[in-house]
């Protein structure tokens, strides 16, 4: 009889370490497959990346040396950040973090300028505009495995402004 209780024991064990290796493995398999969803969403997101991620070559993280090397001297100058006047229809502002590195990316064109971008210049075609009754258009997108947002404002009426901003989440 002690044998008997030994057997079911050592069966009784070994179907025990049978459940826990599969219970190991299924865990195994689903952690898998969602680091492999992961790595897909984010190709996915990659590609769906805006049109508009930089102005004149300046992009988040541009260093202050950078930028003046770009740009040149610029109109107005602070330990926040540099403002430009490009044209009378268009100027740009960039604001640095405590890095000296930009966090934010706001250019301001006027109706005037022929080149400002339009709304599927900065997110593409697929992006839907959402027109107000007045004609104005305001859109934010968060492209968050980039770090960014960026966001289109086109005032409404006759002398429409666009402001187009990128900045550091």
């Amino acid at each position: 009889m002690l044998t008997k209780t030994n057997k079911n024991y050592s069966t009784s064990v070994f179907s025990v370490r049978i459940a826990i290796f599969l219970q190991i493995i299924f865990c195994v398999l689903i952690i898998t497959a969602s680091v492999q969803q992961t790595e897909a969403q984010k190709a996915i997101n990659k590609d769906n990346l805006p049109l508009w991620q930089n102005y004149k070559g300046i992009w988040i993280g541009t260093t202050a040396d950078e930028i003046r090397a770009k740009l040149g001297t610029p109109k107005s100058e602070d330990a926040e950040g540099f403002f430009y006047i490009f044209s009378e229809t268009e100027n740009a502002q960039f604001l640095l973090d405590s890095n000296k590195k930009v966090r934010t990316v706001s250019v301001v064109f006027s109706s005037d300028n022929l080149a400002s971008p339009k709304f599927d210049d900065v997110f593409g075609k697929t992006a839907q505009a959402e027109a107000k009754p007045d004609g104005s258009i305001f859109k934010m997108v968060r492209y968050e495995d980039a770090g960014y947002w960026i966001s289109y404002n086109r005032m409404a009426g006759e002398k429409a402004v666009v402001i187009v901003m990128i900045q550091k989440m």
